[in-house]
């Protein structure tokens, strides 16, 4: 896996309740940033069914696992298998009937 410094100073026990805070920070952030990435790959797989495309394009989905693992290690593809399956979602029940598709 590739090591990021982040140079995180030593940590007093006293301040682990103002770390803790500032993870929780950064959780909000990430639930935030998956909320919306999956608003926009839905909107992308609603396009892709409307032009009688595939729902998926697997040859990207290969390219993000990638780069997950690139920058994560076997964490990254993991990480990116679960983003990629929760922002595929379900199909909205208008156009999985427009496909022929049981939503």
């Amino acid at each position: 896996m590739p090591e990021t410094d982040m140079s995180l100073p030593a940590v007093a026990p006293n301040d682990i309740t103002s770390l803790r805070s500032k993870i929780d920070a950064i959780d909000a952030e990430i639930t935030r940033l998956v909320a919306e990435r999956r608003a926009y790959s839905h909107a992308v797989q609603a396009s892709r069914l409307h032009r009688g495309g595939p729902r998926t394009e697997l040859a990207r989905e290969r390219r993000i696992i990638e780069r997950y693992a690139a920058d994560l290690g076997p964490a990254g593809i993991a990480l990116a298998n679960l983003l990629l399956t929760d922002c595929r979602g379900t199909l909205p029940h208008s156009l999985a009937m427009a496909r022929g598709v049981r939503p």
